[in-house]
């Protein structure tokens, strides 16, 4: 939703980032979505809701998140929202839709994020490690996927990476 209003009362579809586009798009029949964070920003009160096959009689609407004007939020949302809730094999193609609402009294100003990883089915599961490069000297090492705090083997700094650990498959 950056880069333009939402009068009192509206709602606007997200953008996918990767093509600019507005939702909805099409997730193809053998791919899988899900999303895995979402951030909010903004000055109005919003309620975001997502959108699976909306345009179907058997369509889903989920909320995603309902905040108040002023305030902002992130959270680690992992299988919020998947496809493989209503499909688990990706047998059809599928709608996905977002879109956010202003709940408020005046214009909304702000952004709202969705992280969403789309899949092939029968991608091959995470690793157990992750390669991780330390931000003050470059020195790149291995370490298990359940790592956060890494000590650097090259000039001994400690720095920070994310956990995705609990992520054995996404979906589901």
């Amino acid at each position: 939703v950056t880069g333009y209003t939402i009068p009192a009362g509206g709602k606007r579809h997200m953008r996918d980032s990767d093509t600019l586009a507005l939702l909805p798009a099409t997730i193809l029949k053998g791919r899988t979505l899900t999303i895995i964070s979402i951030a909010y920003a903004v000055t109005q009160d919003i309620r975001v809701q997502g959108y699976i096959d909306a345009e179907l009689p058997w369509g889903v609407a989920v909320n995603l998140g309902v905040l108040g004007g002023g305030l902002q939020s992130y959270e680690n949302k992992i299988r919020e929202l998947s496809t493989t809730w209503y499909d688990p094999d990706a047998a059809l193609p599928h709608s996905w839709d977002v879109i956010v609402y202003n709940e408020g009294g005046g214009d909304l100003y702000g952004g709202a994020a969705l992280l969403c990883i789309e899949e092939i089915v029968g991608t091959v599961p995470f690793s157990t490690t992750k390669d991780c490069v330390c931000p003050h000297c470059s020195h790149k090492q291995t370490e298990p996927v359940s790592a956060t705090r890494i000590t650097c083997q090259g000039c001994g700094k400690e720095y920070m990476v994310t956990n995705f650990a609990s992520l054995t498959q996404l979906g589901g």
